[in-house]
């Protein structure tokens, strides 16, 4: 049995379900290639939502081939009154949401984003590796819901890294795999 969402995340209830799809990949050094991908927003009766992510490339047959990578955080809607950073300066836009995820290559990020109707963007504001992660310095991220009846899940992921400016890294399409999850507007 579900818990009622807490109020907070109201604005991000959208995401929340498992959603499957594919998409394409690809950076400098690296040749583009398709791959079939899994998120899943959970929602475990706080004020955040879980998330967890994997990839993996497409075999040639169509089928889900070798591992690419996966990802986990959180996501959280910032309290009322804190919408702007203490340090702010003026005519700054207002944050509504922070995101916490972590991937196996040895890195974490902290994202600072917004909610505009079933669309949020994020822009990262921490980047922390270990010694041997992979130099990545900064992110942007967009998600949304689009189609006729919204029901596909776009995002495309913009990525710094290895001594690189951002540029496009990965972006995917994606069903809601679980439809009794679904939320009915």
């Amino acid at each position: 049995m579900q818990p009622e969402i807490h109020p907070d995340l109201e604005k991000l209830s959208f995401l929340i379900g498992r959603w499957e799809g594919v998409g394409v990949a690809g950076y400098e050094g690296t040749e583009e290639f398709q791959f079939g991908q899994e998120i899943e927003f959970s929602y475990e009766g706080g004020p955040f939502l879980a998330y967890r992510s994997c990839a993996w490339r497409i075999a040639g047959d169509g089928s889900l081939g070798e591992y690419v990578t996966s990802e986990n955080g959180y996501w959280r809607i910032r309290p009322a009154g804190t919408e702007l950073p203490k340090d702010a300066p003026e005519g700054a836009s207002p944050v509504h949401v922070e995101v916490l995820i972590s991937h196996p290559e040895g890195f974490s990020e902290v994202y600072l984003g917004n909610i505009f109707a079933n669309r949020v963007e994020l822009a990262t504001d921490a980047v922390l590796r270990t010694e041997t992660g992979l130099e990545v310095t900064a992110g942007h991220r967009l998600y949304g819901l689009f189609g006729d009846d919204r029901e596909t899940l776009g995002y495309a992921w913009d990525m710094a890294a290895q001594g690189h400016e951002l540029r496009s890294y990965m972006s995917a399409q994606l069903k809601r795999a679980d439809k009794k999850a679904a939320k009915k507007d």
